[in-house]
């Protein structure tokens, strides 16, 4: 039972990040701009679908009886952050 909460937390808390990407993908995100990286805008929201695919994903994993598939949300999710944050380093250089 509460692993199940803890997972509705981070499910919450990925919904939110993608929120924050999808809204803020035409202006700042800490120190990296739109106007600085021509694929700020397309990284920022490719991985704001991204989450929201894996926030959704995470929601049909957590009501199945195996516990350990909530691990899948939690490697998606991880990955796609990895994944981001290479990119936008990236494009910094």
């Amino acid at each position: 039972m509460i692993l199940k909460i803890v997972i509705i937390l981070y499910l919450v808390v990925l919904l939110l990040t993608a929120f924050y990407l999808w809204h803020n993908r035409d202006r700042h995100f800490l120190v990296f701009s739109s106007k600085s990286n021509t694929n700020f805008r397309p990284i920022m929201s490719w991985t704001a679908i991204i989450l929201l695919l894996e926030c959704i994903i995470g929601i049909i994993i957590l009501f199945q009886s195996n516990k350990y598939l909530n691990l899948v949300t939690l490697l998606l999710s991880s990955i796609t952050i990895l994944i981001f944050s290479l990119l936008i380093n990236h494009e910094n250089d």
